[in-house]
């Protein structure tokens, strides 16, 4: 048997196996939870936007998805991945014991923070020069434009919330994130309530007052976080009142990591924008269904987000103590866990999909659309949540960019053209773009499980 207990004669100890397999279970359980809850709650907010404009107007559904799909998302996503590096650096000096650290990445990321978030505003202003060079129609440009306006408003609070979160997520404080994001939805009800019905005196805005409801929310979202980073009697003891005294190039390593999140998100970002600028083209419908069927598979991505993120830590763990077999298991672990929650998902979304259709709206044309390909969109969810775990599982063993690679090989190069001819010439119309997407999801699956395959073998 080796020193670690792993292998017998026969191979495989089973007790190693068994006790290892517990032990992941149970850390990506604890791990990924606070994660998942706080992304679900921040993807509660999209749903409730949608369901209750998709029950307003399909011609509103139909502008705010695009609004949110072919821009604000991609403005989100790179900010997101410009402060990336703000939990790993958290954590490494609460890892190290030094609290005083922790709290100088916190200062000295607030004003990068909110440059980041006012770049991104001035970026998406001209929204709809963007939208009609994407060959949007003249008036979803203007409709769509003006919508991502009113949402670039809230962009530098949303950044802020972010930075504030994902400090106290480095500092093992999640549940906060998660809190905020319980009153961000409550707020978020009562706003679009009133803005988008014209209730309570308010005036009947449509999807124009749930995006004025989405800036509301993002302001509270990021007072509501600062306040606690601020006052709260828990966090005093990081110094974050006081000046982080560094100069810019003395914290380049994080702002490079940020970099290279960018561009790995940007990159998949673009290409899942890409289908809704197709949908576009489609119709207003098919635009409108587009919407809503990401609405449908969403809380199984954002859970899978959250077991990715725990399966990265339990790979790295073992990476760091040389264990490849332990490191392998934490991967496989996380990977099988990812399968047995969205496989249950898309059993459930299979057999009740015409109830799901009727929280987000009532026209029965987007509902036609949506109902036949079912199957495909489901599949296309198990691999597009276990694509997503790979990546991150691929992070626990220090790769950073080939899981940029290999993800953007199979969206740009495999996804977008298949989307489109199997939407376009083939005549599939928005069947076809479900089609493309699960050939580029399941290609990105089986690349970054090679690559997997290769670092468990090859890598310690």
């Amino acid at each position: 048997m080796s020193e670690n207990g792993t292998i017998n004669s026969q191979g495989v100890n089973p007790q190693w196996l068994l006790e290892r397999l517990k032990r992941h279970f149970s850390e990506l359980a604890r791990l990924a939870l606070p994660a998942v809850m706080m992304r679900i709650g921040i993807f509660g907010l999209a749903m409730v936007d949608t369901a209750m404009v998709g029950h307003y107007a399909t011609e509103h559904l139909a502008w705010l998805n695009l609004a949110n799909q072919s821009v604000i998302m991609f403005a989100l996503v790179v900010g997101l991945g410009l402060l990336g590096g703000i939990t790993v650096y958290t954590a490494n000096a609460i890892g190290a014991d030094d609290k005083r650290e922790a709290g100088r990445v916190w200062r000295r990321n607030v004003p990068f923070t909110i440059a980041v978030g006012i770049g991104i505003m001035l970026a998406v202003w001209p929204a709809e020069t963007w939208l009609t060079l994407l060959g949007q129609p003249e008036v979803k440009a203007q409709e769509g434009g003006k919508l991502i306006r009113i949402l670039a408003l809230g962009l530098p609070a949303h950044m802020l919330f972010v930075c504030c979160t994902m400090f106290l997520e480095g500092i093992k404080r999640a549940e906060v994130g998660f809190y905020v994001m319980v009153g961000a939805n409550l707020v978020n009800v009562a706003l679009n309530y009133a803005l988008i019905f014209g209730h309570f005196g308010m005036p009947e805005l449509g999807a124009e007052g749930s995006a004025w409801a989405s800036t509301g929310v993002r302001i509270f979202m990021a007072i509501a976080a600062l306040g606690y980073v601020w006052f709260a009697p828990s966090v005093r003891g990081y110094g974050l009142r006081k000046p982080h005294g560094q100069k810019w190039h003395e914290w380049r390593d994080q702002r490079h990591m940020g970099y290279a999140s960018a561009v790995s998100l940007a990159a998949e970002v673009l290409a899942f924008g890409a289908l809704a600028i197709f949908a576009g083209w489609l119709g207003t419908v098919p635009l409108a269904a587009h919407g809503v069927v990401f609405q449908v598979v969403g809380v199984p991505l954002m859970m899978s987000i959250g077991i990715g993120v725990a399966s990265s830590v339990r790979v790295g763990i073992a990476f760091s103590r040389a264990d490849k077999a332990d490191a392998a298991l934490a991967g496989l672990s996380g990977i099988l866990l990812n399968f047995l929650l969205t496989g249950a998902f898309a059993v459930g979304i299979y057999f009740f999909i015409e109830p799901l259709l009727d929280i987000f709206t009532d026209d029965q044309r987007i509902i036609a659309l949506l109902v036949p390909p079912v199957v495909i969109y489901a599949i296309a969810m198990i691999f597009d949540a276990s694509q997503m775990v790979a990546s991150m599982i691929l992070r626990g063993y220090r790769e950073t960019w080939w899981p940029t690679y290999l993800q953007g090989f199979a969206f740009i190069i495999v996804m977008l053209p298949a989307c489109y001819i199997m939407a376009f010439p083939v005549g599939h119309g928005w069947a076809g773009l479900m089609e493309g997407m699960c050939m580029g999801v399941i290609t990105s699956w089986i690349l970054q499980m090679a690559r997997f395959y290769h670092l468990a073998r090859t890598r310690i």
